[in-house]
């Protein structure tokens, strides 16, 4: 399913006016589209006036005119029992967790990603000690933090 979000602000000066003609045109958009049925991690707030929109520009990552509004997931507690690097699709080395399998969302978590080595050493992590874990956007399993 495609549900449209955005559109060039030639089609309106306003946003919620570009969703209403993508609508007329047969678009399915975001604010009249129920999600109730797919998982979600927060809220994305954006500016209504797209042309003050456009004029804030953009970081190298997100635009300036709209944040996300992300909910912390509640964690589950599980072991630390070894860490593991592995090669990603564009050839960076990263560590990954093996954890004493958690159930979290529905899903059997035994693997977590530790992102790089300060990441590791930030949390103060050693195999064997208890960490709390997380999907994030109810996906990819996350180590947040060592349990003292």
């Amino acid at each position: 399913m495609f549900v449209a979000y955005d559109a060039t602000p030639e089609l309106s000066e306003q946003y919620s006016g570009a969703l209403r003609r993508l609508e007329f045109h047969g678009f399915t958009v975001v604010d009249s589209f129920d999600t109730s049925d797919y998982p979600t991690d927060g809220l994305v707030y954006r500016l209504c006036d797209n042309l003050k929109y456009l004029r804030l520009g953009h970081t190298s990552n997100h635009p300036r005119g709209a944040f996300a509004l992300k909910e912390q997931a509640e964690g589950v507690i599980t072991t630390l029992e070894d860490v593991v690097w592995q090669i990603g699709k564009s050839g960076v080395v990263s560590p990954v967790a093996i954890l004493s399998p958690i159930t979290i969302g529905g899903a059997v978590v035994a693997r977590a990603t530790l992102h790089n080595i300060e990441y590791i050493r930030d949390l103060n992590l050693e195999i064997g000690c208890q960490v709390e874990v997380v999907r994030s956007g109810e996906i990819i399993p996350r180590v947040l933090r060592r349990i003292e």
